[in-house]
This record gives structure tokens, C-alpha cells and sequence, in this order.
């Protein structure tokens, strides 16, 4: 990592660790003026990913994404269900 990721690394440790690394990624970046890419990749780099806390738009990679989670919301419990399954001749 380069001086400048260790500086970065330390402000991002200065500002989450009296807030028990209660955060998120879009909150640190926001609070220390510095890109979300930037931020994520010296947390990346210093293991600190379990730390903070997550928002649902970071759960895209690990098996989903926004759309098909809303359309599942907007689906479940229901009357679109028997659209759905008229349109795909599939019983939801």
C-alpha cells in the first residue's frame, strides 16, 4: 500500500473507530470526502470489510441483485402472482 492508502487507512480507522465501525462505506466516504472506490479498496486491502456495517446494495456480488430482489418483493403476498404466473404458465 502506498503512503497515501495508509493515510487514507487511518482517517478511515480515526472516523469509524469511536462509532464502534457502526458505518458504511458510503458514510465514511461521504464523511471523509473521498471516493467510495478509493475507500473500498484500502478496506479491501486492510481486511476491515467485516467491520462496518452493510447496506443492501452491497449484497449485489453475493447472490442477487436490486432488481430481481424487488421484483420479489413486489411479488410476494401478492395479486401480481396470478399475472406472473398467467404470463409464464408457471404457479408461483
Amino acid at each position: 500500500m502506498t503512503p497515501r492508502g495508509h493515510a487514507i487507512a487511518f482517517r478511515i480507522w480515526q472516523y469509524c473507530q469511536p462509532l464502534g465501525w457502526d458505518c458504511t462505506m458510503p458514510e465514511v466516504s461521504a464523511a471523509l470526502e473521498v471516493p467510495m472506490g478509493t475507500v473500498r479498496a484500502v478496506i479491501k486491502l486492510k481486511n476491515w470489510g467485516g467491520r462496518l456495517r452493510v447496506t443492501k446494495t452491497h449484497f449485489r456480488g453475493a447472490g442477487g441483485n436490486e432488481y430481481a430482489l424487488s421484483a420479489d418483493a413486489v411479488l410476494d403476498g401478492s395479486s401480481n402472482r396470478r399475472v406472473v404466473a398467467d404470463l409464464t404458465g408457471v404457479s408461483l
